[in-house]
């Protein structure tokens, strides 16, 4: 394409701009989302199981309980840890504390609800 002087014009780039960058994702936050999705099966498994057995219930289900409760503060603590990392995006670290939050609270519920029972 020319323009009135004759010379080329270059064609505008239509289409995304690339940014590039040396942000990566926390190893911390990764293993945070493990770590929460883990106690989350195991969490549900255990009520599950639970209701399966019309409220009857086995050692080894307090034994998942417990370690969902672990694995999920732990998790916690390094989604919350992974926000120091520079230059890293902090979308996984927001995912693994909301999870991990989520499980603490639901596993606090079902055990408010126990004890009323």
């Amino acid at each position: 394409m020319q323009n009135r002087s004759g010379k080329r014009k270059v064609a505008a780039r239509i289409g995304r701009s690339y940014k590039f960058t040396n942000k990566r994702h926390p190893e911390k936050a990764i293993f945070a989302i493990a770590l929460g999705v883990i106690s989350l099966f195991g969490i549900c498994a255990v009520i599950y199981l639970s209701f399966k057995e019309q409220g009857g219930t086995r050692p080894g289900f307090g034994l998942t309980g417990l370690l969902a409760v672990i694995f999920s503060l732990t998790g916690e603590i390094l989604s919350i840890l992974s926000f120091r990392d520079r230059d890293s995006f902090y979308v996984l670290s927001w995912v693994g504390t909301i999870l991990n939050l989520l499980v603490l609270i639901g596993v606090a519920l079902l055990f408010s609800w126990g004890l009323r029972a």
